[in-house]
């Protein structure tokens, strides 16, 4: 078991029970606001204010000011009972006033000449406009996150509900957290807090991603901040997420549950010859209550998952024919044959062909020939070229445990504490597509446990000062590892040079590749936040003025291919530049390698440090207009690595190997900085907002506003990266494919030392083939920008129904991306013959930079949404989203996939559609429940009791790019060639069949030696329609006991 910081506990230990007056950002939680007149508009002062939540008992009291004007911050999302006594006046009590997590609500009471023991009660709902706010959100309730279906769970899926969020995935494998865009962000990059702590990966290490997956038992409701967030959020340009888990109340109340999924009542995947297997079991309980009533409650959940799941998949096998080297059928997509080549008989650029497209079987290289049975035999007939010939399903077994405490305490009126723990202890099994699972390319084993705090204490000084302070802390163990890693099997068949760690990797392109995943054991990685602010009330102002610091440290050990990655050319087997020839598993029985590596690092620790300000002025000006003001600066400190385990790279210096430019450096070494990259302190973002309810109405409400946010300065998990020196790692590539090859698989990788960490490390001479790619962070690397505004009108048609129609937009620069070789030969001196001495760096097999941030994307949407509270048995939420995303850049884990760069010299050709542009998308979400039948015992009896709730999706398919499946261009281009469009890439007819989505016709081969000339994102896939909906009978035992039985059906 993994073991928390002795002195994190010490220090947490003694914060909490010296009672420290301490400060924090109040996210997470809720605010109340208000003025207090009496009937001629005056303003009343030292009203005396009781608010009380009304399941827990809590009881928060404040008075007015001088302006008639009152305020209450940190409040636990919940209902709430208000009480306003005046001497002089009547009592007023406001009754069932519901606070939302991260909203302000204005409740203005009007006081009556009376006595106070006159009391007037008011049951009235809190207005269904946002009146407080300017910023773009959707709040996901309780009621949503218990109705609605939910395929696995995990109740943060439900931010599909939000316009301008597009799901990518719903939630799966062992940490079951959903992957999304949010309004022309990136995906994986939103900032979550959970109860106001952050639940986020560990800072300036990793992509920012959700690391808490709460269950949707444990869940309160959250909330989906898509534009225009106020200053106390930060360190995200692309949305944040707000949850609250649940609370205790003075009832005690539990259940326990049991969900079950299996296949028996599932359909047939279309391209799958059995239907994929499906068995999964969830079931815990929860329990909540008072420890002390009105003073100490708690709420906990534990839930257990065992799922056995199965992923239909297409893939392309070498046929029966073709192992025997008889490839006199073999054609490609147009039918034609597809003739083999000698490589040994190259004169030139000349060669001559296999007789009768048979490679002899005594040519076979011995290695390959070893590696041919770990391919599973085709099980259909496949397509006109033999495509798709094998069918399987892979399965998966998870098993999971995840338990959510909460503990709320109130020491008096005036201090608040809470303490909240997080679980979740994982382990996974892909078993893979094919029957040996240590050579099936999706195969692996997940470890994982992680674990979560969070500790709140909220001090009031009086009625217009609050101190809070939060401390959170998260650490995750995470074990990737690969099967047969006890096998042998570099011994086994006869590949020497490499480790025995795994079976090898053997990418062979137009046929499913040989390989295993990546070994990763990260053990473990910790992110540990301070949070302290302090708010101010004073006449009309509510000022929050605050500080945030994280921590961030990583330990991991990456075996990428240490038992060696071998890529598989068809040019080697084709006749030179002619297109259509040549077979990449011709080339591999010959063994006939085109580039190889080795790579597996040290054990690697790194940290990184944010700090950031900032300070918030919510000023309601009148009772009509409320002006949101702010500014945070924020600054990430960049990567260190213990020991200065850290590479980078001089551009201008000149290698005293080659005599070429570019040396690798080292952190640390002769003057250099310890740090990836230089600290980017220019990062002020201010914020501007308002919202106006229209004079002579209380119905409409016009909201807009803008500001300047900064993301975080790494978009992927960067885990060893640039840490070339401290690991065992060698890299072979040919420079003309269709004439050379790296080496051949009987001979082995070569023996690989690591050379001195001087000015020479890694380089070659001129014209000797070089062993070294380089990664490595441009030093000086702005943070992410992004400019976002919008504009709405909310409108009550109705007391619990709003109309809302809006504009919002995201322009950012300096967005990080996928790595971009800097190693590419210039266009101007592409073509025939050595093209590695051309190259920039030719001392060096590659150049690039790590996670660059050189990208810059436009999002512009409006959105038209409803929104119905639940009432009367009904709730209803819908919106249209229509949006254009233009980006220039690709990272990971796009929507659709529009690959990367192209011609690192003209970048301007990747400018197009993202791979998450959807420019229309739907999404409409009901509740219904069966109202009770009062006038017939019978009918009630059979009748009430039914709930049913809808979740539909209608959007735009994903974009996609085409791309060659050899590149012929002989410059090493910074990423795949993209194919020339000759033609109109729509059917002819209009009609499209899965077989035939486009013209592809439309698109041929470049001329060798040239960029294609089609664009990224050029097409585009099937318009996305999903239905799910949940049916339930509710069943009372007792007066005290209910038993509900619930259905689910998934794209129906």
């Amino acid at each position: 078991m993994l073991k928390f910081d002795l002195q994190i506990v010490r220090w947490l230990l003694l914060t909490v029970f010296a009672g420290a007056s301490s400060l924090t950002a109040q996210t997470g939680t809720s605010s109340l606001t208000g003025t207090l007149s009496d009937t001629t508009s005056a303003a009343i002062a030292g009203v005396a204010i009781t608010l009380t939540n009304e399941e827990s008992g809590a009881a928060f009291r404040t008075q007015s000011n001088e302006s008639g004007a009152y305020r209450l911050s940190s409040l636990v999302p919940g209902t709430y009972r208000l009480e306003a006594v005046a001497s002089g006046f009547d009592k007023v009590i406001r009754k069932s006033i519901v606070l939302s997590v991260s909203q302000t609500v204005a409740v203005d009471l009007v006081l009556l000449v009376g006595q106070t023991s006159e009391t007037l009660t008011v049951e009235a709902s809190v207005p269904v406009t946002e009146t407080q706010s300017s910023s773009v959100g959707q709040l996901v309730s309780r009621k949503m996150v218990s109705g609605l279906p939910m395929p696995n769970r995990a109740a943060t899926a439900l931010v599909a509900l939000a316009p301008g969020v597009v799901m990518i995935d719903s939630g799966q494998g062992a940490e079951n957290y959903p992957v999304f865009a949010i309004a022309g962000g990136r995906a994986r990059n939103q900032n979550f807090t959970l109860d106001g702590g952050n639940v986020t990966n560990a800072v300036g290490l990793t992509r920012p991603q959700q690391m808490t997956s709460l269950p949707m038992d444990a869940m309160q409701e959250f909330r989906v901040i898509s534009n225009g967030y106020s200053a106390e959020h930060g360190h995200s340009a692309g949305g944040v997420i707000t949850l609250s888990t649940r609370s205790g109340t003075n009832e005690l109340h539990g259940s326990v549950f049991e969900y079950l999924r299996n296949s028996a009542l599932d359909a047939r995947y279309f391209f799958s010859p059995t239907k994929a297997p499906l068995r999964m079991h969830q079931f815990g309980g929860t329990a909540g209550g008072p420890i002390r009533r009105d003073k100490t409650h708690f709420f906990a959940t534990w839930e257990q998952t065992r799922q056995l799941t199965s992923t239909a998949g297409l893939w392309t096998v070498p046929g029966l024919a073709q192992r025997d080297g008889d490839f006199s059928e073999v054609r490609d997509g147009s039918g034609q044959l597809k003739q083999i080549f000698d490589p040994d008989t190259t004169a030139g650029t000349q060669r001559q062909p296999f007789p009768d497209n048979r490679i002899p079987q005594n040519r076979f290289d011995p290695v390959s020939r070893a590696i041919l049975g770990y391919w599973p035999e085709p099980n259909r007939a496949g397509n006109a070229s033999g495509g798709n010939n094998y069918a399987a399903n892979a399965d998966s077994n998870l098993k999971r445990d995840i338990v959510v405490g909460k503990v709320d305490h109130q020491l008096r009126t005036t201090d608040q504490l809470t303490f909240r723990y997080y679980l979740n202890n994982s382990f996974i099994e892909n078993r893979g597509s094919f029957p040996r699972p240590e050579a099936a390319p999706d195969a692996n084993r997940n470890d994982v446990r992680i674990q979560s705090i969070l500790v709140g204490h909220t001090h009031t000084f009086n009625a217009a000062l609050i101190n809070d302070f939060k401390f959170s802390f998260f650490q995750r163990k995470f074990i990737d590892d690969r099967y047969g890693s006890d096998q042998k099997f570099a011994s086994t068949l006869g590949l020497k040079g490499v480790s025995d760690a795994a079976f090898p990797i053997f990418t062979v392109p137009g046929y499913a590749a040989l390989s295993n995943q990546v070994g990763r054991f990260q053990t473990p990685i910790r992110d540990t936040q301070f949070l302290e602010s302090v708010s101010w009330f004073q006449g009309r102002h509510a000022l929050k003025i605050g500080i945030e610091h994280r921590r961030g440290r990583n330990t991991e050990i990456r075996d990428r291919s240490s038992s060696g990655q071998f890529t598989i050319s068809p040019l080697i087997t084709s006749r030179p530049g002619v297109a259509g020839t040549g077979d990449a598993f011709a080339s591999f029985l010959l063994g006939e390698v085109n580039a190889a590596s080795i790579n597996v690092s040290d054990e690697i620790t790194s940290r990184a440090y944010y700090w950031a300000g900032y300070a918030q002025d919510d000023w309601r000006v009148t009772d009509r207009l409320t002006i949101n003001a702010g500014i945070r600066w924020e600054a990430e400190l960049p990567r260190r690595v213990d020991q200065d385990r850290q590479n980078s790279f001089d551009e201008n210096a000149v290698n005293p190997v080659s005599g070429t430019p570019g040396i690798v450096t080292f952190s640390g070494r002769n003057g250099l900085p310890r740090q990836a990259f230089a600290t980017d302190r220019n990062n002020f973002g201010p914020r501007l907002g308002f919202a106006y309810r229209l004079p002579f109405t209380r119905e409409t409400v016009v909201r807009g506003g803008g500001g300047i946010f900064f993301g975080p300065t790494v978009s992927n998990t960067i885990g060893d990266a640039a840490t070339t020196g401290f690991s065992t790692s060698a890299s072979l590539v040919v420079p003309q494919a269709d004439l050379l090859s790296s080496l051949r698989l009987r001979d082995g990788f070569p023996v690989t030392d690591r050379p001195v960490l001087d000015a020479s490390f890694g380089a070659v001479g001129r014209g000797q083939r070089p062993t070294l790619a380089v990664g490595f962070f441009e030093q000086n690397r702005p943070t992410p920008l992004s400019y976002q505004y919008n504009f709405n009108v909310q409108r009550a048609v109705a007391t619990d129904l709003v109309i809302e129609v809006g504009y919002m937009a995201n322009v950012s620069h300096h967005l990080t991306a996928n790595d971009l070789s800097l190693n590419q030969v210039a266009p101007s001196l592409m073509g025939p013959g050595d093209a590695q001495a051309r190259r920039p760096f030719p001392q060096f097999s590659n150049v690039y930079i790590i996670n660059p941030a050189i990208g810059n994307s436009t999002y512009h949407a409006g959105y038209v949404r409803g929104e119905k509270r639940f009432s009367k048995g009904l709730s209803f939420l819908a919106h249209f989203t229509w949006s254009k995303f233009l980006d220039d850049v690709a990272a990971a884990n796009e929507y659709g996939d529009p690959h990367s760069y192209m011609d690192a010299y003209n970048r301007r050709l990747d400018k197009s559609l993202s791979g998450t542009d959807v420019p229309y998308r739907t999404v409409v979400s009901v509740l219904y429940e069966v109202p009770r039948v009062r006038f017939n015992h019978v009918l009630d009896a059979v009748a009430s009791g039914w709930k049913a709730g809808a979740f539909g999706t209608w959007q735009s398919g994903a974009p996609f790019t085409v791309v060659t499946l050899a590149n012929t261009t002989n410059a090493f281009s910074a990423g795949p060639q993209r194919a020339d469009l000759v033609g109109d890439p729509e059917p002819s007819n209009g009609d499209r069949t899965p077989g035939r989505w486009f013209n592809t016709a439309a698109f041929a081969n470049p001329r060798q030696f040239q960029f294609g000339n089609s664009p990224r994102s050029v097409l585009r896939g099937a318009f996305q329609q999903t239905v799910d909906v949940t049916l339930a009978r509710e069943f009372l035992v007792t007066e005290h006991y209910r038993a509900d039985l619930r259905g689910e059906f998934y794209n129906v």
